[in-house]
């Protein structure tokens, strides 16, 4: 963020203003490709506890290579023909993580076994990570959270294990910033079929008061150039606690990746989702999201209709 937005600023705003945000798209994937179609079936009944000890113990150095920046160690844990549905490849995937590591220098993620399954000498192993990290300081200062449930094929290496393939299957996001960033609850759908809409629901959970609220909402594809790029929105001033979108999904598969933006004078949230968009999904996509509890109305825009 190259400023600071104050209560002053935000008084004299008219109707938008042009902001440049760090949208997060990150963890160990970047953004990236069409779908791989790994023929994975995910009705595991392996639980963690079963586990080979050197599959689990793998699993956990990994995090604390990733935890110490320790990118030699890391990429001993990837396959030389490694690739993942996003369309990294080993190489790509160190130079992201330098980048990742350098804007994020505290970050840390903690990864938990869900559930696996042997076929052959493979182990298909579907993980959940979490990962915390700030950047910046003062004024600037960003606060990372994220979240991304994926699956790896691991093969036994004699003394070590090595991931050949992983498939993301879902990942979300949130960036804060300021002494009372807006708490927002985003609803939307994690897949789509091509071309079909979908509700987009970003509710902001407190009282507002006589605050001023600005928001955006933007949707890109997911590709390799984009990871870690800070983007320029168009802030518009909100008349509710939140934003309301319909949104509809292009003709063409692969990941979406939609960011919301809401700024006040004491705060910034920057929360984001993936969004699959596949041909295999029909019927009636679009669904109205109802109102949770006392949870404010949203913006409902008479002349824009999609994101």
């Amino acid at each position: 963020m190259n400023r600071r937005i104050t209560l002053l600023f935000l008084a004299t705003l008219a109707t938008s203003l042009s902001l440049v945000v760090p949208l997060p798209k990150f963890l160990f994937q970047v953004a990236g490709l069409p779908r791989l179609d790994f023929g994975m079936n995910y009705a595991w009944a392996n639980t963690p506890d079963q586990a080979p000890a050197g599959l689990v113990n793998s699993i956990a150095a990994l995090d604390a290579a990733a935890n110490n920046r320790d990118l030699n160690a890391a990429m001993q844990f990837y396959d030389p023909d490694f690739k993942n549905s996003d369309g990294l490849t080993k190489d790509t995937l160190r130079r992201a993580l330098e980048v990742l590591w350098q804007k994020y220098p505290n970050l840390q993620y903690r990864t938990e076994m869900v559930k696996w399954e042997r076929t052959g000498d493979t182990y298909k192993v579907q993980t959940a990570t979490r990962a915390q990290g700030n950047r910046g300081d003062g004024a600037t200062k960003f606060k990372l959270e994220a979240q991304l449930t994926s699956v790896q094929t691991y093969s036994n290496r004699g003394s070590s294990w090595q991931i050949s393939q992983q498939e993301i299957l879902s990942e979300g996001s949130s960036l804060t910033s300021g002494e009372k960033p807006p708490e927002v609850e985003l609803r939307m759908p994690n897949k789509i079929g091509v071309g079909r809409e979908y509700a987009l629901d970003a509710v902001v959970t407190e009282p507002l008061g006589a605050s001023l609220l600005l928001g955006a909402v933007l949707e890109e594809s997911v590709n390799p150039d984009s990871y870690l790029k800070e983007s320029t929105v168009n802030l518009q001033a909100l008349r509710s606690g939140g934003m309301f979108r319909i949104g509809k999904a292009p003709y063409n598969e692969g990941d979406r990746w939609v960011s919301v933006v809401l700024v006040r004078e004491n705060g910034i949230t920057i929360t984001g989702k993936r969004l699959q968009v596949s041909k295999d999904l029909i019927g009636e996509q679009y669904k109205s999201l109802p109102e949770s509890g006392t949870t404010p109305s949203r913006i409902r825009p008479s002349n824009q209709q999609t994101l």
